[in-house]
């Protein structure tokens, strides 16, 4: 547990506010990629159409992509804020940089060359390019952003983008120094403004005319989804706060019965969502059901992630529910279990010889699920630990290069927390 500094910049105690890995975020990661094959699976099996009852929560399973793009912006953004509530320069921006590329594109690439050359499930066809899709720039061509050998890669686009923008944001928050207090207030006014300028740029977007299909490609770019990132980051900012002050947080956001208010609204949400808002049952919507939708998923998200950085000591529902050791592991494993379930949808269609829209959804779902677990495993044991092993090994001997200039406590601002190294969203 680290130090603090107090408002005038004396050091101030440790505090126990936060750990500095909230293993019930890995939970929390198992959840969003899970719910996201089931929606997958609800979706290409056929049984959102064939049981509109089940289908219906089915369908807006994809909820678990605003839950990773939460989880993205209060991880990344944390080490940002609390350097600046202290006084502390920002660190080697090289270091955050090859770790965040280095967690995204090893594990990537090798499924993208497995999924659309080996298993062909499916393979590259026009007018997808294989090096947009390599660097993930499909998005920022209309006729890429639906397709391609691993279709959810959009979500990853948009990551990139994020980790691109965040060290930038962050240095224009820096460029003054500001007691404690004061900063406080510009990082408020800042993530405010995040979250209102990209809901008034969608809400541009569709007064302007902008089609269902053009409206649907922008919203994978960060701009139209920094309102989600927004939501974690303001968390970040009211936990670097409190570890700055050396506070807990207040009583009444630790106790269970907190975190049992905050699921209830995210239930009640995320019920909204799926039974009251006239929202289709496939994935194809308009513009103005795509702000809706993603709005209130937002929504669901913060209210399901914060009693996991709040309210996660020992014996707390969320740190009882979703930091065991399975919810854990699978948190691990998700970005592969992310990566891979799609090719094994397909596999499951050409294997049983079942067409699109008319497969069993439970035969397809345990299919997908057991398959997409070896291959997440994979993935991290083969692929993504070692790359991130590399990855800080490589900063570390950088570090103790004599000819560079290292922070006086001998680590990176910028170097994200342990937690940040997992799976992505």
């Amino acid at each position: 547990m680290s130090s603090t500094r107090t408002a005038d910049g004396a050091p101030g105690p440790a505090s126990p506010a936060v750990d500095r890995h909230l293993p019930a975020l890995d939970g929390w990661r198992a959840v969003a990629a899970l719910a996201v094959l089931v929606n997958h699976v609800g979706v290409l099996s056929g049984l959102n159409g064939r049981s509109p009852e089940l289908g219906q929560f089915i369908a807006r399973a994809d909820v678990g992509v605003s839950i990773f793009f939460v989880l993205s912006g209060f991880l990344l953004y944390r080490p940002f804020v609390t350097a600046r509530l202290a006084g502390e320069p920002h660190g080697d921006l090289s270091a955050y940089a090859r770790r965040r590329l280095l967690r995204i594109f090893p594990a990537y690439w090798v499924a993208l060359f497995l999924v659309a050359f080996v298993l062909r499930a499916p393979p590259f066809e026009e007018p997808h390019s294989i090096v947009a899709h390599a660097l993930l720039l499909q998005v920022y061509d209309g006729e890429q952003v639906v397709g391609g050998p691993i279709q959810q890669s959009w979500t990853l686009a948009t990551e990139v983008a994020f980790y691109a923008f965040l060290p930038c944001y962050a240095w224009l928050l820096a460029r003054r120094r500001r007691a404690a207090d004061r900063q406080l207030r510009v990082e408020v006014a800042g993530v405010a403004a995040l979250w209102l300028g990209s809901m008034l740029l969608k809400t541009v977007a569709l007064a302007s005319g902008m089609g269902a299909a053009r409206f649907g490609q922008v919203n994978t770019w960060l701009p139209f989804r920094l309102d989600e990132f927004a939501l974690g980051m303001g968390l970040a900012v009211a936990v670097a706060w409190w570890n700055h002050r050396g506070r807990v947080q207040p009583a009444w956001l630790r106790g269970a019965g907190a975190t049992a208010a905050c699921w209830a609204v995210a239930a009640l949400l995320f019920w909204i969502t799926c039974t009251r808002l006239g929202l289709p049952l496939s994935p194809i919507l308009s513009g103005r059901q795509a702000f809706v939708m993603r709005a209130m998923y937002s929504l669901v998200a913060i209210f399901l992630v914060a009693p996991a950085v709040l309210a996660a000591r020992p014996g707390q529902p969320a740190r009882v529910l979703l930091a065991n050791r399975v919810a854990v592991w699978l948190g691990l494993i998700s970005y592969g279990i992310y990566l891979w379930h799609e090719a094994f949808q397909d596999l499951y269609l050409r294997w049983t010889d079942r067409p699109a829209l008319q497969a069993p959804f439970l035969g397809m779902l345990v299919w997908t699920l057991a398959f997409s677990v070896l291959a997440g495993a994979a993935s991290w044991y083969l692929v993504e630990r070692p790359a991130m092993g590399w990855g800080r090994r490589t900063v570390a001997r950088e570090r103790q290069d004599p000819d560079l200039d290292p922070p006086a406590d001998g680590r990176s601002v910028a170097q994200e927390p342990a937690a940040a190294d997992r799976p992505p969203g």
